[in-house]
């Protein structure tokens, strides 16, 4: 199993790094993984180093020893995504909802879609795939709240201590009423793609 973090590296700066060494430390203490806040920072202070041009998708990966890798590529100019709608599966232990690991069965699908919005059985509306979900009503943001049912994100993070989004619910039969509507639009958001579009099939 690894823990991994995958950021956005531009100009030799990574965006939240702050939020992203607070989660990955915060998963290894909770996973037993003997990762060192030194041993983050001087490995990431390496990386920009040697990418001080450019835009970049950067994953850090840290394995059961703490032993720390990378892959470095490219990020291709994507602003939106299509979606769909699936009920989360809740059987898998509960850690692996709300740490970032290699163990992703969870929020696998079929990409029929770029990405899946999940809901769990009560119809609350919980993340993406690949980030969490920002719904926009008159001219509020808002983001479900957090009760370990899902993976915090980094860009949330920001927002949320920006002041710049606020928490609130939503079901999924709701939040199609309202798109359908439309009183709400959809967004994805994570530390990669920041804020990006959504075209959805509810």
């Amino acid at each position: 199993m690894n823990l991994f973090e995958t950021m956005r590296l531009t100009e030799g700066e990574i965006p939240r790094l702050a939020y992203h060494k607070a989660r990955i430390l915060n998963s290894a203490k909770q996973l037993s993984i003997p990762l060192t806040e030194v041993q983050w920072e001087a490995y990431l202070d390496e990386i920009k180093r040697q990418y001080p041009k450019g835009t970049y998708r950067l994953k850090v990966m840290a394995d059961e020893s703490g032993e720390l890798t990378y892959q470095c590529v490219d990020l291709p100019d994507k602003k939106a995504f299509t979606a769909q709608a699936q009920l989360m599966c809740m059987d898998y232990p509960k850690w692996q909802y709300i740490n970032k690991t290699s163990h992703r069965e969870h929020v696998s699908h079929l990409h029929e879609t770029d990405v899946v919005l999940y809901y769990n059985s009560q119809g609350k509306v919980l993340e993406f795939d690949i980030g969490n979900v920002l719904i926009k009503e008159q001219d509020q943001y808002y983001t479900p709240s957090y009760d370990h049912d899902f993976l915090k994100g980094c860009m949330r993070a920001q927002l949320l201590d920006e002041g710049k989004a606020v928490v609130r619910d939503y079901t999924i039969d709701e939040l199609r009423e309202k798109l359908e509507a439309h009183e709400a639009e959809l967004f994805l958001i994570n530390s990669l793609r920041e804020v990006a579009e959504i075209q959805i099939n509810l």
